[in-house]
């Protein structure tokens, strides 16, 4: 009798247990279904014109490495992100803790003195207690802490957390500071979507439009990764969301403005059947973007970062591998990310020989206003390298 009751049992807990995986499918893609979009704002990149003379003559090479904090403090540090203050100093924040994804992370800063050179000791940002206590909710990690100035001089901090499970489960936070970063606002999500607001994750540099509003690359990774593009109001709520790649395989977006309609998406690559730097152009301002195409450069499905300088030139750090993180090279395009080339190698596996993991990753720069580029990577996952450059030394590649 036992026999004979299963199979009438068991279609009906298989069906049950369908429905519900569909509907759970259901409610993780209907964020990227969702939009509120309006469309009665323009898509014009904001371009920064014009650079303050540095204090070191510009006409030398220059070119300066070291690290800003000191080893040990934590056991390891990741994916950092720099942003110029008011004064002309430096704020970094990264991530540290005791592994990647435990409840010691928290978000670290430390100051670049520009007239001396040197960082400030770390401190702790936020971590998970506060940030919980700021949401009302319970918050089990935080990581990948991005840092935009606004043309009124507000430092945007951006940062993910998750209360459960992997990284695919995250929302993204903000933070504001109008004094340099000495104090901060309270911590507030931002709204992606409005059913169960899950599986949005920042790392990429945040960029302005012409009328203030911010642009905040970001990607979603449960079950399937692709780019997306939010538009901030001042406010910091959000008017626009739009997808920048579909492939499946494809995260991490790094948006780099060339004028005011046209830009480039570079994205990390997930799949190991392509491994190459994938990118995507749009020539609306990030209205709308081109299908994602593969870069002649390697990607070990890694994060990559790009910019623009001040001559037209597009610059590129990546890991310039098809296996591992094992290098931080450079790679040039004069012709908008057409053609590359790779001029330099900042960080090898053979410059270091101390026996421990070979990782430079997860780089970040900015350009800052006295022409000096700045690029900060996790080292090793135990450092934060600092490295930085003037134009002079670029052309002598």
């Amino acid at each position: 009798m036992q026999l004979n009751t299963i199979p009438s049992i068991t279609p009906v807990r298989i069906r049950g247990a369908t429905a519900g995986f569909i509907f759970l499918v259901i409610l993780a893609f209907l964020p990227v279904l969702y939009k509120e979009f309006s469309y009665t704002h323009t898509w014009q990149f904001y371009i920064q014109e014009g650079q303050k003379s540095s204090g070191i003559n510009n006409h030398v090479p220059f070119y300066r490495n070291g690290f800003i904090q000191i080893e040990g403090q934590t056991p390891i540090v990741h994916s950092p992100s720099v942003v110029e203050l008011n004064d002309g100093n430096l704020l970094a924040v990264w991530y540290g803790g005791t592994r990647e994804g435990v409840k010691d992370v928290a978000i670290y800063r430390s100051i670049w003195n520009r007239q001396t050179g040197e960082w400030t000791g770390d401190s702790i940002l936020t971590g998970p207690s506060d940030t919980g206590e700021d949401l009302g909710r319970y918050i089990r990690k935080v990581g990948n802490p991005v840092l935009l100035k606004d043309v009124d001089g507000k430092i945007w901090l951006f940062y993910v957390s998750a209360s459960v499970g992997a990284w695919s489960g995250s929302t993204v936070n903000v933070r504001t500071s109008i004094d340099n970063g000495l104090h901060w606002s309270e911590a507030r999500r931002l709204v992606t979507s409005p059913f169960l607001n899950l599986s949005t994750l920042v790392r990429g540099a945040p960029f302005l439009y012409n009328d203030g509003s911010i642009g905040l690359p970001v990607y979603h990774e449960f079950l399937i990764k692709f780019g997306e593009l939010l538009r901030l109001r001042t406010d910091g709520t959000i008017m626009d969301k739009v997808r920048i790649s579909g492939d499946g395989t494809s995260l991490q977006p790094s948006v780099v403005p060339l004028d005011s309609k046209r830009g480039i998406a570079f994205l990390r690559c997930n799949s190991s059947s392509t491994s190459r730097v994938l990118s995507s152009f749009t020539d609306d301002g990030g209205r709308s973007w081109s299908e994602v195409g593969k870069l002649p450069l390697p990607n070990p499905d890694s994060s990559v970062m790009g910019i623009r300088t001040r001559d037209g030139s597009l610059l590129l750090a990546f890991n310039n591998s098809y296996k591992n993180r094992d290098n931080m090279s450079l790679a040039r395009s004069v012709d908008d990310g057409q053609t590359w080339e790779v001029v330099h190698v900042f960080d090898d596996r053979g410059y270091v020989n101390d026996g421990n993991r070979k990782e430079f990753s997860y780089p970040f720069w900015i350009h800052t206003r006295d022409d000096m580029i700045h690029l900060v990577y996790t080292w090793n996952r135990k450092r934060i390298r600092h490295i930085y450059f003037n134009s002079s030394w670029l052309e002598g590649l």
